[in-house]
């Protein structure tokens, strides 16, 4: 990683002109010292680009948009001031109003939903503008399930802390461990078993990601047999991982230095069988969902996200691929054993419901090849050593099953002082803001289905 010392005078000017040279903004953090980093990608190039305020900070939302987000937060939870004026809280963690635009007009009115939903979800309120059926505005409100989890993970950097990073976000366990696992491990050879166990595990974990959303997705069409086949694989699924781990969510499983227990051949091999059938049995329910006219009717045209727009919010995953968008850390900046593997970035122009569920089809099949792959491939040896965190600034970069997931640490006299986690749905929350209206009030649970974001990872 490349780190550039710059003033406040150059920071905007550094990072404008990485901007305009294909770079995208990954995620930014103030140290508690009041020191800024803000961290670039493009490719297999990350730079951070770092500055001590002098007085009030730099803003660089004006001319790169995506950087709003990482500015109200770190004027909320570390008290910067920026000099364009104050930032509107973003994470909803003190007594009184909360601050919310109005959409104003003859017969515009507005529907509230949640925090509390009818299903088993997680909170989040969402307030719709509307004008009969077609929404005008969506204005969601996150920050329900604000934990403190990067105060937690402060201290001395040589405890584990793996079993906290990994309940960050539930169903995505294996990718949360591997960022911060990569960072503890701080260049450290890890063996190569363990190495492709990791990604074993983490194409599992997309898998079941993946398998849930194409169910939930049918369940919300009323599509209700391929709903009910679909999440009969999940659960097929899920009852592996207990196999491969003994957990449904494969937590436990990935620890810096490794992994925290080898899986036997003869498990590999059956798992590679068991893939073979999952593999065949999502290939019938893909082609009863693309050949049924009535849920095509539902998912084309719906909730259309433009290219342009996925760019200029700096969205990741699936959602952007389904936008046209190719990148994918898998393949632009390998990690674990990836570089050694064949795989295509699945990716489609149209931008709507039934883009983002062709991407994850295709996706659930590169997975399967990925597992295969690794499995043919490995070998015996180890599967943990022992590593030891060294000072500086840290960033890992992984793809999660919903995007690009990065985990930055600055690490000074064997102690944390500062962990930023920048989950993939802090990236592409904004998104649905832009893919919602147009559209009629009850085709919203499908985009957001289709979305198929977190809440307590965006909200931390």
């Amino acid at each position: 990683m490349m780190i550039i010392e710059t003033n406040n005078a150059g920071f905007a000017e550094e990072c404008s002109a990485l901007r305009d040279a294909g770079h995208r903004l990954m995620t930014m953090f103030a140290e508690h010292s009041g020191r800024v980093h803000a961290l670039f990608r493009k490719g297999a190039d990350v730079t951070d680009v770092t500055h001590v305020p002098e007085g009030k900070a730099v803003p660089l939302s004006p001319s790169i948009p995506c950087a709003m987000g990482f500015e109200r937060l770190m004027a909320e939870s570390d008290g910067v001031e920026f000099e364009d004026g104050p930032r509107a809280p973003l994470v909803l963690r003190k007594e009184g109003s909360i601050p919310r635009n109005h959409t104003v007009g003859e017969d515009v009115f507005e529907i509230p939903v949640g925090p509390v939903h009818a299903g088993i979800i997680e909170p989040g309120h969402f307030r719709f503008s509307v004008a009969g059926e077609p929404v005008i505005e969506l204005n969601p409100t996150l920050g329900f399930t604000h934990r403190g989890v990067e105060r937690l993970l402060e201290g001395p950097a040589s405890k584990d802390d793996s079993r906290l990073v990994e309940r960050i976000s539930g169903d995505t366990c294996v990718a949360n461990c591997i960022a911060y696992s990569e960072i503890m491990e701080s260049g450290a050879e890890i063996p190569v078993r363990a190495r492709h166990i990791r990604v074993v595990l983490a194409e599992m974990e997309r898998l079941h990601a993946h398998i849930g959303t194409v169910s939930g997705v049918c369940t919300d069409t009323a599509f209700c047999v391929p709903s009910a086949v679909g999440g009969g694989i999940h659960e097929k699924l899920l009852r592996m991982n207990v196999g491969l781990t003994g957990h449904r969510l494969l937590m436990n499983s990935v620890v810096p230095g490794g992994v925290r227990r080898d899986i036997p051949p003869e498990t590999l091999m059956r798992l590679d069988d068991f893939l073979m059938e999952i593999k065949f049995e999502m290939e019938e329910l893909a082609s009863v969902m693309m050949e049924s006219p009535a849920l095509l009717d539902r998912l084309e045209g719906t909730g259309v996200l433009k290219k342009s727009d996925a760019e200029e919010l700096g969205m990741v995953g699936p959602i952007a691929r389904a936008s046209g968008v190719e990148s994918d850390v898998r393949a632009e900046l390998p990690y674990e054993m990836y570089g050694s593997l064949g795989m295509r970035v699945v990716t489609e122009p149209k931008g709507d419901v039934h883009a983002r569920t062709l991407v994850r089809l295709g996706e659930i099949t590169e997975s399967i090849s990925l597992i295969h792959q690794c499995i043919q491939s490995m070998e015996p040896g180890e599967t943990r050593v022992r590593v030891t965190p060294k000072d500086g600034v840290r960033c890992a970069v992984v793809e999660a099953p919903r995007g690009e997931l990065v985990h930055c640490a600055v690490i000074e006299d064997g102690k944390i002082s500062r962990y930023n986690v920048r989950d993939p749905s802090f990236m592409d929350w904004p998104g649905m803001s832009r893919a919602v209206p147009g559209n009629v009030v009850p085709d919203f649970p499908l985009i957001n289905k289709s979305f198929s974001l977190s809440y307590s990872g965006n909200d931390l």
